[in-house]
């Protein structure tokens, strides 16, 4: 085991640094925050549920262009407000071709 001490003036500069780099990182996400917050997403089970369709059902409608959808890794997330659309009929359900 290896035990390594700190004098207090480095420790307290390495605090006021952390502290720095914690504001710039609130600073550069801010615009961001308003955006995220203003857009509920849903994950795949939950757009099921709300839907009440099955995943398939879902995957077709995604290949359709009937619900759009947004994949991070290899998750996928739905709107809630594009899912609400479809529910209130104000979506068609086929994609219609030009």
């Amino acid at each position: 085991m290896e035990i390594t001490v700190l004098d207090i003036q480095i420790l307290k500069a390495l605090h006021r640094e952390v502290k720095e780099v914690s504001l710039l990182i609130k600073e550069v996400t801010a615009p961001y925050k308003a955006l995220q917050q203003a857009t509920k997403w849903l994950d795949q089970q939950e757009a099921c549920q709300l839907l009440n369709i099955s995943k398939r059902t879902l995957q077709t409608y995604r290949a359709k262009g009937i619900l759009g959808a947004t994949q991070i890794n290899r998750k996928t997330y739905f709107r809630l407000s594009e899912v609400e659309l479809l529910l209130q009929g104000e979506r068609p359900l086929k994609k219609q071709k030009k």
